[in-house]
């Protein structure tokens, strides 16, 4: 099969796409297809595309520009198939604002929020804001740029640091350089942070829960890409009902959105509650990214879920009967 990887890009997160899309070019060699790359920050895409016609193109692109239904678009003018969601579930799920609205009108639990535009912001003293915070849920909160991924544009920010409003004042200032609108989240705390990666076009298989933990509390950049700050725990250490609970409740959340192929759901979980944070469309994926890491966990090898996704952008099912067994955890 002739095949085409895009990634890198322009976005934030050019970096960690070069690192999921050169891992996803190598799988698709090692299966056996004809793969070139293209990378939209340097080539003419169009071109590219017009010349090599591939089967199906494996979008690698991470943020705006790549997982936010444009290429999707474009992609579809020109009749090429591709991996993961389409259109409008892309644009809905890159938009964390968008996507917790939509979950909230379907009494799916998401932490309270509320949002800032950059304009108001000009005209707001921070006094006003934390005391607004402070009415509204109270602190400690997470400051989000709402479009941005791999944990960039998101702020901690707790009022016992005794420079809490200094920090407040630089998450906005560089939260506003990424986007014109942010969120002002409630922090689930103290909390455990799972995440639940999902395969499927039509209906959606969910993968084993993964557990999060940190040497800082906190899953940031530095603690997401530096070696030894985090750990990957299959299945999260919670209860079974708390974890199959999980796992339904990213089905119907992917279901809800329109999500295709693949994405995942990440989730804070206290005591008996769960809270959505956020749905991943196209998630980090090298061999140690967390969704291949709990296919890993079932026996579904890299090169078996690169080879996956390929064929469910074809219209082909995820092979539910083979795993079908695995979906409730024990």
């Amino acid at each position: 099969m002739k095949l085409a990887v895009i990634l890198g890009g322009t976005s934030t997160e050019r970096e960690i796409s070069l690192k999921s899309g050169n891992a996803i070019y190598k799988s698709l060699l090692r299966n056996g297809h004809e793969v070139d790359k293209i990378d939209p920050k340097y080539d003419d895409l169009y071109l590219k595309l017009k010349s090599l016609k591939p089967d199906s193109v494996f979008i690698a692109l991470h943020g705006l520009g790549g997982e936010d239904g444009s290429i999707q678009g474009f992609l579809e003018q020109l009749n090429i198939p591709y991996t993961g969601s389409k259109v409008l579930a892309s644009s809905l799920c890159i938009n964390k604002i968008y996507t917790q609205t939509i979950m909230k009108a379907h009494n799916i639990p998401v932490p309270d929020f509320f949002t800032i535009k950059k304009k108001d912001y000009k005209e707001i003293d921070i006094k006003s804001i934390i005391h607004k915070i402070e009415n509204s849920f109270g602190f400690p909160v997470i400051v989000k740029a709402p479009s941005q991924g791999s944990t960039l544009g998101i702020y901690f920010i707790n009022k016992t640091e005794i420079s809490f409003e200094n920090q407040l004042k630089d998450a906005f200032l560089d939260g506003f350089k990424l986007e014109n609108q942010l969120m002002i989240e409630k922090m689930i705390t103290p909390s455990d942070e799972i995440t639940v990666g999902l395969l499927g076009n039509e209906k959606a298989f969910p993968l084993p829960t993964l557990e999060i933990t940190t040497v800082t509390g906190y899953y940031d950049y530095d603690t997401k890409y530096t070696k030894g700050m985090c750990e990957h725990i299959i299945p999260a250490r919670l209860p079974d009902t708390i974890r199959n609970r999980a796992k339904d409740l990213a089905v119907k959340i992917y279901e809800i959105l329109g999500c295709k192929g693949f994405a995942r759901a990440d989730f804070m979980v206290k005591g008996n509650e769960i809270y959505l944070i956020d749905i991943n469309t196209i998630p980090g994926f090298t061999e140690m990214s967390l969704l291949p890491d709990a296919a890993a966990y079932i026996g579904i090898t890299f090169d078996e879920l690169t080879n996956y996704i390929i064929q469910m952008s074809l219209g082909n099912e995820f092979p539910f009967a083979k795993y079908e067994n695995l979906i409730h955890e024990k």
